[in-house]
Order: structure tokens, then C-alpha cells, then sequence
């Protein structure tokens, strides 16, 4: 049926791309069950994106990139490539996670992918890494449509190339009529991988192409998820990734995996959000949650309402830092000031407000010795 090569029997159709007509097909002569698809170029003369794809997929030996089983031409000399199937359609439609470590460990299986091809000898750079192109086998993500590609070659020059990507994934600097300059391209795909993690949690694109992630903060997987206080820690994956400045962003794909791994980890440890403005639920009663305790604090029977001190100023020295009444505010609150605490610097109490429990924080003694990690 149509031109297929003769050794595939056409199935059934399947939705067309921008570049071919695609189908599922079976080996001539089989009935069994397995079924592959089969991409047929609608213009021979954009050849070059079948052979991308066939030399990418080629070339990555990775368990979550799509396999090219056979290349060729078909009795009317069009290109054409076979391809395994994913019957569990694209990410586009794919399961949406509610537990912050499980999409964490399905996301990293698809960075994983891309640090690899960046970590070629002649670097391969997806630039068209969005929902659609992941597609879904047995529940495990695979990495398709590397057609539009860019493999690194001392002869070929991004800018001559022209765009590349979807407008909602695709990075900044290579949007536009022409790209300008030499875009660092590690830097473009940790772009899209970061819109991709988004998507991963809530089944919607932030803010198109638009703003950087974290200038509407109900936007935030914390807020929008907030029965997981952890996702703040996907949120700070989230804003090191979706900036317009390509400086600005996670170096690399590798890199990227690295901080993916760590904060699953540090996640599925039990690990909390160092965050004063994410809820976080008592380890003692796990009925209540933890306040500050510098807030709605009695000094001397008077109630004020001191605040925190932001990292600029835990930084001063101690003779110019808080006096010490005020350093000492939370300890004389709940009675502590007598117990022959040292002068450390400027501590941090957390109070339960249903049971009491109290999480008390040296700050000189963290690795920076000012508690840089916690916010505000």
C-alpha cells in the first residue's frame, strides 16, 4: 500500500510532523505483535534531517533514545527511516507527578540522554527537546526527532543553520529571524530541559517564551503543589535552567544530571526545604507546622515582630550585627537565654504551632558560617 519499502507492510497511519508522513508498520510477511513506526520524508530536499537523526540515534548507544532499526529509500526514492515503536504515545500525555522524587528519577533518565550526547567526541545538541519528543515505552522515557539536531563540526557553523526548536522550549538566543554570535549550545538544551521539568508536574508550558521562571511565584511547583514542601527544591532546578541569560543557567546537561541526582536524594532522605516561606510539617506531632520563632516573638513582655535577618546581614561581623537582645530574642522567648548558650552569631528557631516542638539552628556552625542555604 503507497510507497513503502518491500520489506514493511504498512498498519496504520499515524499523525504527520512538520518534515514526514509517519506510520506503524510490521515486517513483510509477519503477524506477530511487534510493530515499529516508519518515517517517510515529505520533501527529499531537507534529506539532511533524516541523516541527522540517523546519525545521532546511531552514535547514541543509550537505553532512552530512540532506536533507527533501517535507512534507506523507498521504490520512489524517497527517504525513509524505521524506527521502534513507543506505544504509550508522547509525554504530551504521559503521566503527571505528584511525588517530587518520582519525576525527579523519570527526569533524569532524559538528561541523562542529553549529557551524553554533549559528552561526544563531536558534540550532538538536541535543540528541539520538548514533551512531544519524549516519547513513552513501558513507562520509561525515549529521547526522538533529533531531525533538527546539530552535531558539532569545525565546518559547519550554528549561525549559517538558521532556528531551530518549538517557541515554547526553544532558548531565547535561538529564537528569532537569524542567531546571532555562537550561542553556547549546552546551555540552550538545559533551557529546554528545564521547561520540560516544568511540564513534567503540572501538563503546562511556563509562560510560553516569555518571562524566566520564578517572576509570578503562585506559579511555583511549591505553591501549586503545596501538600510537598520538597518541590521548592524542584523549583530552584526549575530557576537555574529557565533564564533568559544563557550565563545565567546550569552550565551543561551534565551538570544539570548531577543536581538532579542530588536533590532526589537529598528527597527521598527525608531531606527538608531550607525555606522559612514554605510550610513545613512538625517531625514530632506531624500534626502542625513549624513557624519561625523570631515571629510574633514577646521581648521583655512586649509582643514585636522582628524579622529574620537576610544573609547580607548575618554576613556582618558580630560587633556590627544584631545587638545582642535582639540575637538573643528567640532563646529569651522560650525561656532559654539562661542556659549558658555562647554567643554564636545570629540563631534560628523553629517552633511547632500545634505541639511545641522546637528545631533550634546554629548558623556559625554551617559551612559557610552564616547559613547561607536558608531563606530569606
Amino acid at each position: 500500500m503507497g510507497d513503502f519499502p518491500p520489506e514493511w507492510t504498512w498498519v496504520r497511519d499515524l499523525p504527520e510532523g512538520g518534515q514526514a508522513h509517519t506510520f506503524v508498520v510490521r515486517r513483510a510477511g509477519e503477524s506477530g505483535p511487534e510493530e515499529y513506526v516508519l518515517k517517510r520524508l515529505k520533501n527529499p530536499s531537507r534529506a539532511d534531517y533524516f541523516e541527522r537523526e540517523i546519525r545521532a540515534c546511531m552514535v547514541l548507544d543509550h537505553p532512552n533514545v530512540l532506536k533507527v532499526l533501517e535507512h534507506g529509500r523507498t521504490p520512489k526514492g524517497k527517504p525513509f527511516l524505521i524506527t521502534e515503536f513507543c506505544p504509550g504515545g508522547s509525554l504530551e500525555n504521559g503521566p503527571t507527578f505528584g511525588s517530587p522524587a518520582a519525576g525527579l528519577r523519570f527526569f533524569e533518565q532524559i538528561v541523562a540522554v542529553v549529557a551524553q550526547a554533549q559528552a561526544q567526541n563531536q558534540p550532538i545538541y538536541h535543540l528541539d527537546l520538548k514533551p512531544e519528543n519524549i516519547l513513552l515505552k513501558n513507562g520509561v522515557p525515549v529521547v526522538g526527532d533529533w531531525g533538527i539536531c546539530f552535531i558539532e563540526d569545525k565546518q559547519v557553523s550554528m549561525t549559517k543553520e538558521g532556528p531551530r526548536g518549538s517557541m515554547y522550549y526553544c532558548a531565547p538566543e535561538l529564537r528569532g529571524p537569524k542567531i546571532s554570535g555562537n550561542p553556547p549550545l549546552p546551555v540552550a538544551d538545559v533551557y529546554s530541559l528545564g521547561k520540560v521539568l516544568y511540564f513534567l508536574f503540572t501538563k503546562e508550558v511556563y509562560d510560553g517564551n516569555e518571562e524566566e521562571y520564578g517572576n509570578d511565584p503562585t506559579r511555583k511547583l511549591a505553591h501549586l503543589l503545596p501538600s510537598h514542601p520538597q518541590f521548592a527544591l524542584v523549583d530552584d532546578l526549575v530557576a537555574k535552567t529557565v533564564r533568559r541569560n544563557p550565563l545565567d543557567r546550569i552550565e551543561s546537561a551534565a551538570s544539570l544530571l548531577g543536581r538532579v541526582q542530588r536533590t532526589a536524594e537529598r528527597i527521598e532522605a527525608g531531606g527538608r526545604v531550607l525555606d522559612l516561606e514554605v510550610p513545613q510539617r512538625c517531625l514530632y506531632c506531624a500534626e502542625g507546622h513549624y513557624r519561625p520563632a523570631h515571629n510574633r516573638a514577646h521581648i521583655q513582655g512586649n509582643p514585636v515582630e522582628p524579622t529574620f535577618p537576610p544573609v547580607e546581614e548575618r554576613r556582618k561581623p558580630e560587633d556590627q550585627s544584631y545587638p545582642a537582645r535582639d540575637r538573643y530574642a528567640t532563646l529569651k522567648y522560650v525561656g532559654a537565654r539562661d542556659l549558658g548558650v555562647p554567643k554564636v552569631g545570629i540563631p534560628l528557631l523553629l517552633i511547632c504551632d500545634y505541639c511545641g516542638n522546637v528545631q533550634y539552628f546554629r548558623l556559625d556552625t554551617t559551612q559557610d558560617g552564616h547559613g547561607e542555604n536558608w531563606r530569606p
